[in-house]
Formats: structure tokens, C-alpha cells, sequence
């Protein structure tokens, strides 16, 4: 790997972190972090689901998957239900009462945190992350199963 890669992974690392530490400010007000909404965000796009399928789609360990699951069924945030061999995750009617704000509040903070980009940059950036991202999600979630 050339000086100039390892600089745009660094910069990419950094500019993670920064946001994850935005979101997560957000966040603290309703008791959850920015991994647990990316999961809620999960389960609302594809509930009834599987954990097996939450862990493949968010590209992160099952074990990270059970916890953080467990964590929200105590915070009543999501339940379980065994149907057959999987255990399926919903959102409960206390997440489903406070998704919207939750969303529209985190929507603020990436808009917030994007907002000195022009629109352009802001396309170009989506298009290289998607990129980088069907590039090697697959390899990922292979080597998952």
C-alpha cells in the first residue's frame, strides 16, 4: 500500500469517527449509541428479521449482533420471537412511537455535519463510498458465513 492509500484511509478513519461522535451526541438523549440505530434502522427496513440476517446486512460479528439486540429488548426498544429455528426481531410500539423523531434527529446532525460541502461534493463522496462499498461488502459477507 502506497503513503498516498494509507493517507486516504487515515483521513476515511477520521472522518468516521467524527461522525459516529456527532451521531452519538444525538443519540444520548434517547439512551442509544450509533451502533444501535444503525440496528434499528436495520429492523425497520426489514423487520420481521433474523439476527443472522441483521448481522450480514449491517456487515458486523453475530455475537455483536446478539448483544446489541439484548441491550435494545432491555431498553424496549425491539423484540424477539422464536419462529421455528430463527429468532425473528421487530420493533416494539414504543420504537415505532419514537423512530421518526429519532430518524428526523439524526438526519439533522448529517446534514449539520455535511453542510459545507456543495451538493456536487456531496454526490462524488456517495458515489466513492458506494463504490468502495459494493466492492468489498461481498468479500465480507462471505467470509461471515
Amino acid at each position: 500500500m502506497s503513503s498516498k492509500q494509507e493517507d486516504i484511509l487515515g483521513q476515511l478513519s477520521k472522518v468516521a469517527r467524527l461522525v459516529k461522535r456527532d451521531i452519538d451526541a444525538t443519540l444520548a438523549q434517547y439512551s442509544l449509541h450509533t451502533g444501535q440505530w444503525a440496528l434499528l434502522k436495520a429492523v425497520s427496513l426489514l423487520e420481521p428479521v433474523s439476527q443472522v440476517t441483521l448481522s450480514k446486512y449491517l456487515v458486523i460479528e453475530k455475537p455483536a449482533v446478539t448483544k446489541t439486540v439484548a441491550r435494545l429488548e432491555e431498553l424496549g426498544f425491539i423484540h424477539r420471537q422464536n419462529v421455528g429455528r430463527h429468532r425473528l426481531v421487530e420493533l416494539t410500539s414504543q420504537a415505532r412511537d419514537l423512530f421518526q423523531t429519532i430518524d428526523a434527529s439524526v438526519q439533522q446532525a448529517h446534514r449539520t455535519f455535511l453542510d459545507e460541502l456543495s451538493p456536487e461534493d456531496q454526490y462524488s463522496l456517495e458515489r466513492l463510498m458506494t463504490q468502495l462499498l459494493l466492492t468489498h461488502r461481498p468479500v465480507e459477507q462471505e467470509e461471515s458465513s
